[in-house]
């Protein structure tokens, strides 16, 4: 009579360990239902997901916007010196020629006292026309919604036209045509102290970058009627330069300091930084926080592996009697943990990423619903919510949430491995 063989174990994440893992998630021994503690485990790591991938593409979306319009408006670099710069049209072709400078232009900016129908105060930026013509955010067709810059800095000392932001135009309650009279405290001096310089100009063009601080500050004058009213005679105040790559404008300062090494060179990082150091530490400190959501929300995976290694204790006797190994018995629970944690980050990536998509038409939505302003640009800068979806902040996010999904499996799973078929039919 011939012995009996042994059963033989079954091959690693075999088909039967994937359907034990899946009916174990079932809330019926049918298995076509799921149990509320996987649904719950689901959700939440669904919910994590959706809100970590919203939250940082928001916070990114606002970064590179307002980046984008904080270099689209000023100049990356100012070149710069105690007193005016008398020699500025060769200095600006020289700084022109630097390898990777975009352009340079001489600039006066001051503040002036501006009053139509209304008072405020604002900054004058006065520049050469073409040069303002170049900047897309102040001239472009998308951001001029009052009058043109067709004849803006042409005539006699650059004419009689200025162009003022969306904001301090509303404020002053004027529209392109309207007389505005400008007031600098830059006058003669006298026995008294200084006089006040006074003039009224045209308003040629009322333009919106979308910035609601440059858009209530910022105003434009050609940069000979600028020498002329804060009586510059023919001398600037610095020179602009925009390069190629701003962010890496630390590269330049050897170079533009060569071409005026007794100028002082002064960047837009160095302009901002503080600004921008505030938004690095508060994206940290948000994904942060979110990462402990989503541990707080795969911590739920192992409540209910728990519970159900408890519920099953049966069951993986009868399958340790039938030949199940150890590990066998491992897989099989690491599986079921790992299914709501794969699904529940598939999920979320979907869900976060359909709704930083559809952002904006969201915002109108809520905002027209309860008849407010969500996103009030006086608060936020911008008018409406920037989003930029990054493939390596999904990437980082998923790949975070999947490995707290199975880390919190192992405990439940070892445990489950660890019964002993013995004691546990003993019970039954």
């Amino acid at each position: 009579m011939t012995e009996r063989s042994a059963p033989a174990a079954t091959k690693p994440f075999s088909f039967f360990e994937w359907m034990v893992a899946r009916r174990y998630l079932a809330a019926t021994r049918s298995g076509k239902g799921v149990s509320l503690i996987s649904m719950i485990a689901f959700g939440g790591i669904m919910l994590a997901v959706a809100a970590l991938i919203s939250v940082m593409s928001i916070m990114q979306g606002f970064r590179l916007t307002l980046l984008d319009q904080l270099l689209g408006v000023n100049g990356h670099a100012h070149v710069q010196a105690e007193t005016p710069l008398t020699d500025y049209n060769a200095l600006t072709d020289a700084l022109s020629r630097v390898d990777g400078v975009r352009d340079a232009t001489p600039l006066i900016e001051l503040p002036v006292f501006a009053s139509a129908a209304g008072e405020t105060g604002m900054v004058v930026r006065g520049v050469r026309r073409d040069d303002l013509l170049k900047n897309n955010y102040v001239t472009g067709p998308d951001h001029v919604v009052d009058g043109s810059f067709d004849s803006f800095g042409l005539g006699e000392r650059g004419g009689n036209e200025i162009a003022l932001g969306s904001r301090i135009a509303s404020q002053l309650g004027v529209r392109a045509g309207d007389p505005i009279t400008l007031i600098s405290g830059q006058g003669p001096e006298t026995a008294f102290g200084r006089t006040l310089r006074r003039k009224t100009y045209t308003l040629a063009a009322i333009f919106h970058v979308g910035n609601a601080e440059y858009d209530a500050i910022y105003g434009f004058m050609p940069l000979e009627q600028a020498q002329l009213f804060f009586g510059f005679d023919d001398t600037v105040q610095k020179i602009e330069v925009f390069v190629e790559n701003p962010e890496r404008i630390k590269s330049y300062h050897e170079q533009l300091a060569g071409v005026a090494p007794d100028l002082n060179v002064f960047d837009w990082q160095q302009r901002f930084q503080s600004y921008f150091n505030a938004l690095e530490i508060e994206r940290f400190a948000m994904r942060l926080v979110l990462f402990l959501i989503i541990i707080v929300a795969t911590l739920n995976i192992v409540t209910g592996l728990i519970m159900l290694v408890k519920d099953k204790t049966g069951d993986i006797a009868v399958l340790r009697t039938m030949g199940a190994t150890q590990g066998s018995v491992l897989r099989i629970f690491v599986l079921s943990g790992a299914m709501i944690g794969v699904l529940g980050t598939l999920a979320g990536i979907i869900l976060g990423s359909l709704f930083v998509l559809n952002i904006d038409a969201i915002e109108n939505g809520l905002s027209n619903l309860f008849q407010t302003d969500l996103f009030p640009a006086e608060v936020y800068y911008l008018d409406g919510v920037p989003a930029k979806l990054e493939f390596s902040e999904v990437l980082l996010i998923s790949g975070f949430s999947l490995f707290m999904s199975f880390i919190t499996t192992l405990y439940p799973a070892w445990r489950a491995a660890k019964l002993d078929p013995v004691e546990a039919l003993r019970y039954e």
